[in-house]
């Protein structure tokens, strides 16, 4: 990775100080809400009471982590907007989208998690496939997490990142453990307030080195040359979309927007707010007040990163993610730069425990009960808090072992575009989708992905091999990433269209379930929004 671009903060002691303190506070909050788990649902939904001033909150910080800050920083100066359509406007696009179609279906179907969906709709050979891929993208945005709290850290403190791992993880597994979504909810809503002070901290700061905003706007670079505030593909001679054009810009372009901002519509770690949610006026609205609120935030970090290619901060190509920290780091004041350090780390802490409990959850709910049908709500619990210490060891073994490959099992999140969302989307809104073209879609999506990516990487590869990306180190991971992406496009058109065609050739072979709520009965057919109307039962 060669030299840091950020050293050790003269506030190191103060900055630790205050982690101390934040951890201190979390920990109380766990402790504080473990008399409201008696049963799974206390633990993994807040007892399905969650009100709006806290699913907002929860919602946001669970998305505004390492890669939503830093990552985005890192892209808008490489790329301009065309390098953050990924993010944010990717995931601001699936919540809004969650909130029209799906959010109030979901949360008044009573499910305790997407697993149970997929389980109803299809069979449980479907609810195990949803569960790996959730499980898996989940663990693994739980080790990235903890990697990079790890190395904030211990690049602005000097304290030993093994250590700040292990400590991370063990406060971790003891807020969930005892306090759940009761407990994490509460210490996303402090996160979320620590990330909005210290990016309105670091904002003004940098508009003012760069000569106010409408300079900013007159001057705004970046590294590629591209159009800086184009959302869209431009004309070839002008960088086309990231420099590719044709259909390779279109694929990647489509990609862009639809990894993240479909991808992860039917995501567990997002959806467990809708199914937490008070009832389903709440769930709505708490992602579409979401959705603004990130519009909003993500854009501070990606207007900071184009900003400082325009101030003319030359950072080594492999390190475009540690925009912000430099800026803490050189054009703070001690003050804020530790606010800001601060609540970078609060923003990750806040994403690992909502992941720790999610891959728990999926694992003491969905995957004990299918190999021990018939269990209680307490015994689900008591296998839900046997895996949260499993799964926060399984994920801090990745941080600490597999730093440098840990974007790779990420990634798996985004596979869901070319797995799951065919089978998802149709569930929801096609009474003849059935589970043989349901598995037919996951497999023939996942092969599609495939077979594309090894045809797609050759060409990426010639696309990135030039000598400064060559001599930067990143010319192949850069191949990798980009053909990754366009792979899903194909992947996810032939997964729509195998559901489409191997559920209508065999609707007699297997005839399709109907879309029942937790307890069998059958949902109503409003698609949108909320509604006056009730299902035959309604499930509380």
């Amino acid at each position: 990775m060669g030299e840091p671009v950020v050293g050790i903060f003269e506030t190191a002691n103060w900055i630790l100080g205050l982690l101390v303190v934040y951890i201190g506070v979390i920990l109380f909050l766990g402790f504080k809400y473990s008399g409201k788990i008696e049963e799974s649902d206390d633990l993994a939904l807040a007892g399905r009471g969650l009100t709006l001033p806290f699913m907002v909150p929860s919602i946001v910080a669970t998305w505004i982590c390492a890669g939503a800050i830093m990552g985005a920083a890192g892209q808008s100066y490489l790329w301009g907007f065309q390098g953050v359509i990924f993010d944010p406007f990717g995931p601001v696009m699936m919540m809004f989208l969650v909130a029209i179609f799906f959010a109030f279906r979901l949360r008044r179907s009573g499910y305790s998690t997407v697993v149970d969906f997929f389980n109803s709709r299809y069979n449980k050979k479907m609810g195990i496939l949803y569960l790996i891929i959730q499980v898996i993208s989940a663990t693994g945005w739980l080790g990235g997490q903890l990697v990079a709290l790890g190395i904030i850290v211990n690049l602005t403190t000097g304290f030993n990142m093994v250590v700040a791992t292990i400590i991370a993880t063990i406060v971790v597994i003891i807020v969930t453990y005892f306090g759940g979504l009761w407990a994490l909810s509460r210490v996303d809503a402090i996160g979320f307030i620590l990330i909005i002070v210290g990016l309105l901290v670091m904002f003004p700061v940098v508009l003012g080195e760069v000569g106010g905003f409408s300079n900013f706007l007159a001057t705004a670079e970046n590294w590629g040359e591209l159009p800086t505030f184009a959302i869209t593909p431009v004309a070839a001679d002008d960088g086309g979309y990231l420099w590719y054009a044709g259909i390779l810009a279109i694929m990647y372009y489509v990609a862009a927007w639809t990894s993240l901002g479909i991808g992860d519509i039917n995501s567990q770690v997002l959806l467990q707010r809708v199914l937490a949610a008070k009832d389903e006026k709440t769930a709505v609205r708490g992602f579409a007040i979401s959705g603004v609120l990130y519009l909003v935030l993500g854009l501070i970090p990606v207007s900071i990163g184009i900003a400082m290619f325009s101030y003319g901060l030359e950072l080594p190509l492999n390190q475009t993610e540690m925009v912000l920290p430099w800026v803490a780091d050189y054009m703070l004041s001690p003050v804020a730069g530790t606010i800001f350090i601060v609540s970078l780390a609060a923003a990750i802490i806040s994403t690992v425990g909502d992941n720790c409990l999610i891959v728990s959850t999926l694992v003491g709910h969905n995957l004990y009960q299918h190999f021990r049908p018939g269990v209680t709500q307490k015994q689900r619990l008591k296998a839900m808090r046997t895996s949260i210490p499993i799964v926060a060891i399984v994920a801090m073994l990745i941080a600490l072992m597999f730093g440098a490959v840990y974007k790779l099992i990420v990634f798996s999140g985004a596979v869901s575009l070319a797995t799951i969302v065919a089978p998802y989307v149709m569930g929801f809104f096609w009474e003849k989708s059935n589970s043989k073209g349901a598995i037919a879609s996951f497999f023939g999506g996942l092969i599609t992905w495939g077979v594309s990516f090894m045809l797609l990487l050759p060409i990426t590869r010639d696309a990135n091999f030039e000598e400064e990306l060559i001599e930067a180190g990143v010319a192949m991971d850069w191949a990798v990433w980009d053909a990754l992406y366009m792979a899903l496009v194909p992947a996810a058109i032939v997964g729509f269209g195998l559901i489409i065609i191997v559920s209508l050739k065999t609707q007699k072979s297997d005839p399709p379930r109907p879309f029942v709520n937790a307890k069998g009965e059958l949902m109503d057919d409003k698609l949108f929004f909320w509604s006056k109307d009730k299902v035959t039962s309604e499930v509380k």
